[in-house]
């Protein structure tokens, strides 16, 4: 099986070395050597899987990881790797380096990273604008304010319209109402908590997704209609529809914050926004006058259901022609790694523009997913713990050698043992939009490299798609705008997970 993999990759292995006779070399090389002499040998080795590390070393963190406000030092165990949890409450010391609070994992500190996760920007406050706090505090005291008036305001229009307000307060029309909209208000937490980073990454797609299950609230709240009508019975379709609805404005409201921006090609964001709202007020007036219009006819469940039968087929076709318009140059991660893919192994033609690399049609819907699970370069800021720590022999060796190549940059590769595999991309907290894209180029190279026969060995493809990458990132930028793609983000789902590597971790806190 091994020896498949070398003939079918190329796995830095010179062309008449058999898997045994390498192995063999290696296991005589190491039973002599002393313990540095180990290391040297073990990362100048033909194959990735051959690094490993001496059994002998004292565990000590490795990596420090950022999330949600705390700090995760990570480091190796004799099976797998230890986790230790501390707060970081954002105190600054004279040279303007965090320090981290001396509490470990301690019942604050997990709720407060679970608050900032449910209610705060990923990586806040760096990620936002000084004001943000005090806007936001009290924008939240505005809505409830504004949300009491409302409330008062529904219940003096039912009472109007001769809806009693007696009677036990769970019962009253009024309060049905308000706990379908709090029902709904809650699931949006959730969800929003759980998927708003891939609002950046999939934009398009989760705008479709919204306007579906917007469709499926309301064809639910249509059945209030069919069953017996009692509070409880209210309550469940309303309430169950009004979740999925909600939702799905939540979903739409975010997705075209960011369309919004991308069509404002002169810095006019309020202008083309308070426009879409205009356009939005005569589609909604021109949808009352036509529903009023059909509701003269009929308002048995059966017409209502045929009729919503018939609309939403053609609201969601108009959706997805919607999306498929909307060609925007962004950098989504499967583009940017088919063009990094290109330029890495320095094809001419491999920089092209946004509709000349649609109409290739090698990425996925909406260019946001890969076509295929092979092009699947590289995997953004994944949770260290996550996908280290499973053979820690091999990987802790691998570790710090990836650490000493990117030692002074803010981004870390970290192959796996497989060049089929996704190479994993850690981040610095202070990484930019620059570096993001600069990894992406670098694990493009680095896999060409890997998969290069005439390779030597790891530490050689390692060193030299980062010397490559140094010397041609400006370049590869220069070609993309050039083109005309946005190079001011990339379209990836961040989680903020943020590394501290090297001589970081090593820091007194």
């Amino acid at each position: 099986m091994y020896c498949y993999a070398l003939r079918a990759h190329g796995l830095l292995v010179s062309r008449g070395l058999t898997l045994q006779a390498a192995t063999a070399r290696i296991a005589s090389r190491r039973h002599y050597q002393s313990s540095r002499t180990q290391k040297q040998v073990i990362i100048d080795s033909p194959r990735l899987e051959d690094i490993g590390s001496d059994p002998g070393d004292k565990p000590r963190p490795f990596a420090i990881e950022r999330i949600g406000g705390r700090e995760c030092h990570i480091s190796w165990a004799e099976k797998g790797v230890t986790k230790e949890w501390r707060d970081l409450p954002g105190v600054s010391d004279n040279q303007g380096k965090i320090q981290a609070s001396s509490t470990t994992g301690s019942l604050g500190g997990r709720l407060s990273s679970w608050i900032r996760q449910m209610f705060l920007p990923t990586n806040y406050p760096q990620s936002v604008h000084r004001s943000y706090m005090p806007f936001h505090i009290l924008q939240f005291f505005e809505t409830v304010f504004g949300t009491v008036v409302s409330v008062l305001c529904n219940q003096a229009l039912l009472t109007s319209v001769g809806v009693s307000a007696e009677g036990s307060i769970f019962g009253a029309v009024a309060v049905q109402w308000i706990i379908k909209d709090g029902a709904g208000e809650v699931a949006k937490l959730f969800f929003i908590r759980k998927y708003a980073p891939y609002f950046d990454s999939h934009p398009k797609s989760f705008d479709l997704f919204g306007e579906c299950i917007v469709a499926l609230g309301s064809g639910l709240q249509i059945a209030t209609l069919l069953v017996t009508p009692t509070p409880g019975n209210f309550l469940l379709c309303a309430a169950g529809g009004n979740v999925f609805k909600l939702v799905g404005y939540a979903v739409w409201f975010t997705t075209h914050i960011k369309f919004v921006r991308y069509f404002s090609q002169q810095g006019n964001v309020g202008d083309v926004a308070a426009k879409d709202e205009s356009q939005t007020s005569i589609a909604q007036l021109a949808g009352y006058a036509a529903g009023i219009g059909l509701l003269t006819f009929s308002h048995s469940p059966a017409y209502l259901y045929s009729l919503f039968f018939l609309l939403t087929p053609a609201h969601l076709t108009t959706t997805v022609f919607m999306m498929r318009v909307a060609t925007f140059e962004s950098l989504t991660v499967p583009r940017l790694s088919l063009l990094a893919r290109g330029y890495a192994a320095e094809r001419d033609d491999a920089i092209v523009p946004f509709k000349e690399l649609e109409k290739m049609g090698q990425t996925g819907l909406f260019g946001e997913f890969y076509k295929m699970k092979r092009d699947e370069v590289v995997s953004l800021a994944p949770r260290v713990a996550d996908v280290i720590g499973a053979e820690t022999n091999s990987e802790s060796m691998r570790w710090e050698l990836c650490t000493n190549v990117f030692r002074n940059d803010k981004y870390l590769l970290y192959p796996q043992t497989s060049v089929s595999k996704p190479i994993l991309v850690f981040y610095h907290p202070d990484a930019t939009t620059d570096d993001f894209i600069c990894s992406v180029v670098n694990a493009a190279r680095l896999r060409h490299l890997l998969s290069d026969p005439s390779q030597p060995t790891f530490r050689s493809c390692l060193t030299g798609s980062h010397v490559w990458t140094q010397s041609h990132f400006p370049s590869f930028k220069a070609a993309l705008e050039e083109k005309g793609w946005r190079t001011d983000e990339i379209g990836f789902a961040d989680h903020g997970h943020r590394v501290l590597w090297g001589p970081e971790t090593e820091r007194k806190t």
